[in-house]
């Protein structure tokens, strides 16, 4: 009918089913890929990000509270940046050892354009390490507070220098060279050297001994060993390695060959008949001021004290007793008693910055007996860090309770040429001669000074009385 034409529809039905899981399933791997791609870009954008800035960065940060802390750590983390280095290395030379010639040409040309062009985050990580070195160096162990100190957080930038300091007990030494003014008159800018190579025997055989260079003076080197904090045990050690320190020092010194080119020199030999490189040691114990001297423009880490006005005096006067080495009661009081039994009672005296009188004591030694070394040294590693290393192993050792420095004399072939010439009479007579000289027995003393095997020249502290008016009044 006319009704039902016209309503009369065709319906078309298909299956999109299948497409429709197609698209769905594209779109979640177009999703996926993304999502991966977005992920990957923004691990390799992190990865440098860490690499190059965050990692150096909190590198950087961790050293600056390792050097506020504690300054003389810096040395360690020059170290420890070396070592790291090192495997780096070690790790390279590893990764070319399997490549091919083409990825080795590539690897190396991407190494070299990176060595030289140092990211700006690394050079600054390294100037932090030196800078430390420098503050550990040029301020030593007594700078120590004194750089923390300043860079403990504070509000402010300035750098206040006065602070206070502190009392601690030490052991303090005197180094000086004799015959200074004639060198340096006769050496003029080449003193320089010379002081810098003697300098270097000084505070290598100090350090060795876990002392602390503090200060130089041009003709004069002031070296600490701090007790404060050490058991009783410990300071009697480090008192013997003071005096086996400076015995180190003068063999050193007569043995080295640079130091014996100067024995040549025309100018010192027209000054100083048979001149040779001589030292005045000194060593006395006691309390000093431990802290920072100077203003905003300067400031050095320095002790103060009488104690160490004492020692000072004392090493001025080791060319009026004709001695090497200069020692208090209260020194030789604080070793052990083996190494004390070598030293040799000289004087009692008055010394201006000390209450009461004290008694002098020396080490007998003939540095003459020994010979300059000249063969070449067997090869060592000229690198610093390594050096260090193999320093504090040393020093560490010697705090062993199997240690003991007095051993030394009875072994060290050095220490036993320099002392062959003194016998036991010589030490039971001259002790005989002190004890009558410091009772008043003056002619005694002098007659019993005149039968020493060893034949004393000033070291007796005084010069020969012939007759009762030449006894002290």
């Amino acid at each position: 009918t006319e009704d039902e034409e016209e309503g009369f529809s065709i319906l078309f039905t298909f299956d999109i089913r299948k497409t429709t899981r197609l698209e769905a399933g594209l779109s979640i791997l177009q999703t996926i890929f993304i999502c991966f791609a977005v992920g990957l870009g923004a691990l390799s954008f992190t990865k440098d990000a860490n690499e190059l800035l965050l990692y150096p960065i909190e590198r950087m940060i961790n050293k600056m509270e390792t050097i506020k802390d504690n300054p003389l750590e810096a040395m360690r983390l020059g170290d420890l940046e070396y070592k790291r280095e090192e495997l780096e290395q070690i790790q390279r030379k590893e990764e070319l050892a399997q490549m091919g010639r083409c990825l080795k040409m590539l690897y190396r040309s991407k190494y070299m354009k990176k060595q030289k062009e140092p990211m700006e985050t690394v050079m600054l990580e390294k100037t932090i390490i030196k800078l430390g070195g420098l503050l550990a160096i040029g301020f030593g162990e007594a700078g120590a507070e004194i750089v923390g100190h300043s860079m403990s957080g504070s509000t402010t930038t300035a750098v206040n220098a006065m602070v206070p300091g502190q009392k601690v007990d030490a052991i303090i030494g005197f180094v000086s060279i004799r015959n200074f003014i004639d060198a340096t008159e006769v050496l003029r800018e080449k003193v320089m050297l010379f002081v810098n190579q003697v300098g270097e025997i000084v505070h290598g055989c100090v350090d060795d001994y876990h002392g602390a260079p503090n200060k130089n003076t041009g003709d004069s080197f002031m070296v600490v060993w701090r007790l404060t904090g050490a058991p009783q045990e410990r300071q009697t050690k480090l008192a013997d390695m003071s005096i086996m320190s400076f015995v180190k020092v003068i063999a050193e010194v007569n043995k080295s060959r640079i130091l014996a080119v100067y024995r040549k020199h025309p100018g010192l030999l027209q000054r100083i008949k048979g001149f040779r490189v001589q030292l005045g040691f000194a060593l006395h114990t006691g309390w000093a001021i431990e802290g920072a001297m100077g203003s905003e423009f300067k400031i050095d880490a320095a002790y103060l004290s009488p104690n160490v006005q004492v020692t000072s005096r004392l090493q001025r006067s080791t060319g009026n007793y004709g001695v090497w080495l200069l020692m208090s009661h209260f020194m030789v009081q604080s070793c052990s008693q083996e190494l004390a039994l070598l030293c040799r009672l000289i004087d009692h005296v008055s010394v201006a910055g000390c209450r009461h009188p004290i008694r002098i004591y020396t080490l007998d030694l003939d540095e003459t007996t020994l010979e300059v070394v000249t063969k070449a040294p067997e090869l060592v590693s000229r690198n610093r860090f390594k050096m260090r290393q193999l320093r504090e192993v040393r020093k560490n050792e010697k705090f062993q309770e199997e240690y003991n420095v007095w051993d030394l004399f009875s072994y060290d072939e050095d220490l036993i040429k320099m002392r062959d010439k003194y016998s036991k009479e010589f030490f039971h007579r001259f002790s005989m001669a002190y004890r009558n000289y410091e009772a008043g027995e003056w002619l005694a003393a002098r007659d019993m000074l005149f039968t020493c095997h060893y034949a004393p020249k000033a070291d007796a502290g005084r010069f020969m009385i012939n007759s009762e008016d030449e006894w002290p009044q």
